[in-house]
């Protein structure tokens, strides 16, 4: 490149780059954002800085969402351009938005508040606080039979064949890697071949790290119950990448802790994954990973390669999303990396790892330290998750996963979903039970199996109307197919509770049935003794009486009539004054 011509940077870049790290020409809608259909959009804090009397040394504003560049790494500065920059007031609400973000982007929070909202009906106690169904084994798997102390580091030639090896490499490439590629099924072939064929080689800690992740994945989707061998091969590689810290991040080791991040959020437990997640990011921002267009002497030497370009993308982008998602699962922080250049993976032909990534943009859009959002934005990007078409079971979890997150957030705004959206919404959380079936019939057992239904089941009570009371049925039932098949604490806590919350919702029900029962029992109009009167104004009130004596011809038992709409009967527009209750 020649020494005049230097990288150009647009004075304007849209929300959406900035919070993907992406480059943008500045335009409206940008390059960017129209080639993957992103929503494009500007932020106040950057029109004004594109102003010809802009101040020139004017701090970055916040105003956009994310912190900048240099407030992320800069703690003491944040704190002095917050309070610099925002009242008391606005400071107090902006806390108070992020509080509820980070509830309502929590499933585990959401259930506390819905038990919160039913036992204030129903008077009975809620369910206790954990992160129900948040995988159907929570570390069951490798507590069945914990490997003896001295074994915990073994070569993967020690603890397979060569012949169940390759096995449990098909399984993943299989079921796992459609969903989540990343690694070579060449590259993993030409190891295991060499591995068996040199049991003994010394320096082979990067790919026996990388081949017992694989093989461990490959016992999670091809027994139901756990063997001696799979806690086994989690605890040794769990032991060689703890011990590899001290050597430079490279790709083998990367994907190995990449492995190691999918087995804890599909079998382990919570913190060990988010922790892990958070490693793997910042390992890929020690390699360089992160950047495509950096000086190659930044890069480590296995990086910098063109044929590994894609690999670091897909790396990147599952990692992200693992790591986004557990940390508002859970509500902790995420990693936000600075000055990612990486462009999303690229299509290949029977891989589905862009369904899942095309959804980063919005998942990244409700991260609670952004500025606060129009509720309109939230459902235009609702409108769009909605819209998009996911042909794998998987896939279609994590867009449910997605569109119930979105749709808490906008409970927790007090936004009032239009039928129609409400109506599209009951469609794809059908299509999520069907899901999830696929993946159970399929032994499949990944995270959303039993998380999505679980949540399904708190956003059909929150919802309340006929159509998602009736759709319970087939949620709770799928609950219990997992808990009957992955017979685990974690199956069975999670449908004690689902069925604990529905309970608890019937109670209500029960409680505002009843009060409507005494007042029609008191006010029974029928049983009224009759007075003869001569109040003239008796002939207007028989009219009346004449008008609504339709309502007397009503029976008692309305489940055996057809072509009767309860769900607009029970509408609350059905009646004038509902507005008011």
């Amino acid at each position: 490149m020649s020494s005049t011509q230097g990288r150009k940077r647009s004075r304007l870049a849209c929300q959406t780059c900035r919070d993907l790290k992406r480059k943008c020409d500045g335009a409206e809608p940008c390059g960017t954002c129209v080639r993957f259909e992103y929503p494009c959009r500007y932020s106040a804090g950057s029109k004004m800085r594109n102003k010809p009397d802009r101040a020139s040394h004017a701090p970055p504003s916040r105003s956009g969402g994310l912190l900048s560049q240099q407030q992320q790494h800069s703690p003491v500065d944040n704190n002095a351009i917050t309070t610099t920059a925002t009242t008391p007031a606005s400071s107090s609400s902006s806390v108070q938005h992020q509080a509820r973000s980070l509830e309502a982007n929590s499933g585990p929070a959401f259930v506390r508040r819905l038990g919160f909202k039913s036992e204030s009906k129903g008077g009975s106690s809620s369910p206790r606080v954990q992160t129900f169904a948040w995988n159907a084994f929570l570390g069951s798997r490798q507590t069945v039979q914990s490997p003896p102390p001295l074994a915990r580091r073994r070569p993967v030639t020690e603890l397979l064949s060569q012949q169940r090896m390759s096995y449990l490499a098909s399984v993943y490439f299989q079921k796992l890697h459609p969903t989540y590629s990343f690694v070579e099924a060449g590259e993993v072939e030409q190891h295991i071949r060499l591995r068996w064929a040199r049991p003994s080689s010394a320096h082979a800690e990067p790919v026996d790290a990388v081949l017992c992740g694989v093989a461990a994945l490959g016992c999670l989707f091809s027994q139901v119950d756990a063997d001696r061998t799979e806690p086994e091969l989690v605890e040794s590689a769990k032991c060689m990448l703890e011990q590899s810290f001290s050597d430079p991040p490279s790709v083998s080791s990367i994907s190995a802790w990449l492995l190691r991040v999918i087995y804890l959020r599909l079998a382990g437990t919570h913190y060990p994954a988010w922790m892990a997640s958070c490693t793997v990011l910042h390992m890929l921002e020690a390699a360089g990973m992160t950047v495509e267009d950096a000086d190659p002497v930044a890069l480590r030497s296995d990086t910098e390669q063109s044929s590994n370009i894609e690999v670091n993308r897909r790396l990147l982008a599952v990692s992200q999303h693992l790591n986004t998602w557990m940390s508002y699962d859970m509500g902790l922080s995420r990693v936000s990396l600075s000055g990612v250049t990486c462009a999303l993976p690229s299509k290949r032909p029977g891989e589905y790892t862009t369904e899942l990534m095309e959804l980063l943009p919005f998942t990244i859009q409700l991260d609670p330290e952004r500025t606060p959002q129009a509720a309109s934005e939230l459902e235009s990007a609702l409108q769009i998750v909605l819209d998009r078409v996911h042909t794998r079971p998987p896939t279609i979890l994590g867009q449910c996963n997605l569109a119930l997150c979105l749709c808490r957030r906008l409970r927790s705004m007090d936004f009032t979903l239009p039928d129609a959206t409400i109506q599209r919404i009951l469609v794809l959380t059908a299509s999520g039970i069907q899901a999830a079936r696929a993946i159970l019939i399929d032994r499949a057992p990944w995270h959303h199996m039993a998380y999505v239904p679980f949540q399904i089941v708190c956003v059909l009570l929150a919802i309340d109307t006929v159509s998602s009371i009736s759709q319970l049925r087939d949620a709770m039932q799928c609950l219990q197919d997992v808990a009957a098949v992955y017979n685990t604490h974690a199956t069975r806590e999670a449908m004690r509770t689902a069925r604990s919350l529905i309970m608890l919702h019937q109670r209500g029900k029960e409680m505002l049935a009843a009060a409507l029962h005494d007042i029609v029992k008191v006010y029974d109009v029928v049983n009224a003794p009759e007075h003869v009167t001569n109040n003239p104004a008796a002939p207007a009130a028989a009219a009346l009486a004449d008008d609504f004596a339709w309502l007397n011809g009503l029976p008692e038992d309305f489940s055996n009539i057809q072509d009767l709409s309860l769900e607009q009967l029970l509408s609350p527009e059905f009646f004038w004054n509902a507005s008011s209750s």
